[in-house]
């Protein structure tokens, strides 16, 4: 049993009240006495949860700094979060700026500004090896809260991207990012991602360059298996000279039909990868206060797939275009939910077309000479063609978080270094929309500065969803699937500790996992019978020691909750359970909630030895068996 210690004791009490008031709709919860240890919260109050509702009418309400991940306030109250990078003309920071400067319109109407506060690096000395602080939780309790003490700057992720990247330009990004570090500042906290068919942190969040630079150095160049020229130093050729040629016209046709199809399917792969990657890196950072400037550095992929021109740049009309813009249009809205501007870095440089590369041998992958048949003209083409939509995808994704992209140059150190730079810098505006008709559409958001000479990006905007409608339950689902993987990082974006529970006669032999969730982050409705109704799941994902999936177990509660309960839980925790059949044994358990209303997910990994079940003594035995 895990110790209990007064704290608990008062949590039990609540927790005790709270199932008893509450008008659930799910099997009974379980005993208080098997409850996580969970710290008690002060009162939400208009200082500490700007935008919250309360008993003040928005009008009543004064400007205030935003201390909640924007993911939860876009999900459970109504005010829009927008940070603006604010530059002179020489690109430099313009630091002295006041509300009274700004107006913000969506979809070209003024908004009134609710909250507005200036975040700026203090360059306040922080300590050489500063990263993530330990968590100091009670034996067999996890939680998913986030570590990091921020330190008044904000956070910056590196993604190094091998999935859509060669092996040469992954290893001049490394040199690069060796070369950056060589002279980062001691107060920037970093953490590094890497990408391939899957997800991976290399390192969390730390202001040590000494430690990024090991990290870096010690990586190896991965060849992506979704690229047709992974090494980049250009494609095998399929057929010797001549060969191709000679084949019937028909067969040649088939075959080139052939490999652009197979080409379309490797790029349909590495989209969906990469999108889930993000979508991912967006679950992961929800959690953390603040702006966070995500560097991608990668060669990118276009934001569409256009099959009507085959091998040789002539139109087929039997296929179709497949469009990645919507995709990519709600990929970008997640990362906007959780604060997190897109700065992408092209790793190719500046780089010329392979047709005047040294390596060139002549010849195109089926064997032919690229100067016949207008093919040198058709190369020249293709590659201009696939570059500018790489880019596009660049730009999109950078002017639609509010990020900036960089290509077409070869100091990828300086890029990475602007990138910190200029998103460390940035003044945030909220606002509740005037706009009361949440008909899921999009609304541009537009900021405009009173001031000549000065340059302002920001998000693009946001999705106008009703929570109870904006989530389809199959995507949701998949959402939760796949963000209790293993692979993927952890979510940030509900918070939550759960107690795991060893298996005794009181559990009927399983492991018990309890779960407390922050109810600020949950979405309740209010309907005509004044209760106010809210529908979460917690699930538990088991891996062995190893990390080879073994099984998964879920379960929900649909509650309604009298105003008096509603008070009083947010005082604590919202609680949920589940239990499931283990053998004695290491296990990785990852351990998962859901609001099911706006698809808010928190997961979090525990480490669990599972003992043999204690055996039955007096004072355990159920009174009923008692003699």
């Amino acid at each position: 049993m895990v110790f209990l210690h007064k704290q608990w004791l008062v949590n039990l009490v609540f927790l005790a009240f709270f199932f008893i008031a509450a008008q659930t709709q799910s099997n009974p919860p379980s005993p208080a006495s098997q409850s996580p240890a969970v710290q008690q919260q002060p009162a939400p109050t208009q200082t500490n949860i700007p935008g919250k509702q309360n008993d003040k009418s928005p009008a009543e309400e004064k400007p205030q700094k935003v201390y909640e991940s924007s993911t939860v306030l876009k999900a459970i109250t109504r005010l829009v979060v927008v940070d603006v990078v604010a530059t002179d003309n020489k690109g430099a920071p313009v630091a002295d700026l006041e509300a009274s400067n700004f107006t913000l319109l969506e979809d070209g109407k003024e908004q009134k500004i609710r909250v507005f506060y200036f975040q700026h690096p203090t360059r306040t000395p922080v300590p050489a090896a500063a990263g993530p602080a330990e968590l100091k939780l009670p034996p067999n309790v996890f939680s998913n809260i986030p570590r990091y003490d921020i330190h008044n700057t904000a956070l910056n992720v590196v993604l190094l991207d091998a999935l859509n990247t060669t092996a040469i330009n992954q290893a001049y990004v490394r040199d690069q990012m060796i070369k950056y570090l060589e002279k980062m500042p001691a107060d920037q906290p970093v953490a590094v991602y890497g990408l391939t068919t899957k997800l991976r942190m290399l390192q969390d969040f730390t202001s040590d360059p000494s430690v990024l630079k090991n990290i870096v150095k010690s990586l190896n160049t991965k060849s992506s298996p979704l690229l047709n020229d992974p090494t980049g130093n250009g494609e095998a050729a399929l057929y010797g000279p001549g060969v191709f040629e000679s084949l019937p016209q028909q067969m040649q046709q088939a075959i080139q039909n052939f490999e652009q199809e197979s080409t379309n399917a490797q790029t349909d792969i590495r989209v969906r990868y990469t999108l889930a990657a993000l979508n991912a890196i967006a679950r992961s950072l929800a959690g953390y206060p603040g702006r966070k400037n995500l560097i991608w550095l990668s060669e990118a992929f276009p934001l569409s797939i256009d099959p009507t021109i085959d091998i040789d740049g002539n139109f087929n009309t039997t296929t179709s275009t497949r469009d990645y813009g919507p995709d990519i249009a709600k990929t970008a809205d997640a990362l906007m939910n959780a604060q997190v501007a897109v700065y992408p870095v092209d790793a190719k440089g500046l780089a010329g077309s392979s047709f005047f590369s040294a390596s060139n041998n002549g010849t195109d992958k089926f064997g032919r000479s690229v100067t016949r048949g207008g093919r040198m003209g058709q190369t020249l083409s293709n590659e201009s063609a696939a570059l500018f939509s790489n880019h596009s995808t660049m730009l999109d994704l950078a002017e639609r978080t509010g990020g900036k992209a960089f290509y077409n140059r070869n100091d990828i150190d300086a890029a990475i270094g602007h990138s910190i730079d200029d998103g460390s810098t940035y003044y945030t505006l909220a606002y509740y929309p005037e706009n009361k008709n949440w008909d899921g559409k999009f609304r541009k958001i537009s900021v405009k500065v009173n001031r000549p000479g000065v340059k302002t990006r920001n998000r693009f905007g946001y999705f106008a969803s009703e929570p109870k409608n904006s989530l389809d339950p199959k995507h949701r689902d998949a959402l939760f699937s796949e963000a209790m993987d293993l692979d993927f990082p952890i979510s940030t974006s509900l918070i939550f500790e759960a107690g795991v529970i060893q298996p005794s006669s009181k559990t009927q032999n399983k492991v018990m996992i309890n779960f407390a969730m922050d109810p600020h982050a949950i979405s309740f409705e209010r309907k005509d019978d004044g209760l106010a109704y809210a529908s979460v799941a917690c699930a538990v994902h088991v891996y062995s020691a190893q990390g080879k999936s073994l099984k998964t177990d879920a379960s929900g509660i649909n509650t309604a909750l009298k105003p008096d309960t509603y008070r009083k839980i947010m005082f604590g925790r919202f609680p949920c359970q589940e239990k499931i059949d283990l053998a004695p044994g290491s296990y990785v358990l990852r351990l998962g909630v859901i609001d099911n209303t706006t698809g808010l997910v928190g997961t979090a990994n525990a480490k669990v030895t599972v003992l043999l079940p204690a055996p039955e003594t007096a004072a355990t035995k159920p009174e009923e068996n008692k003699q």
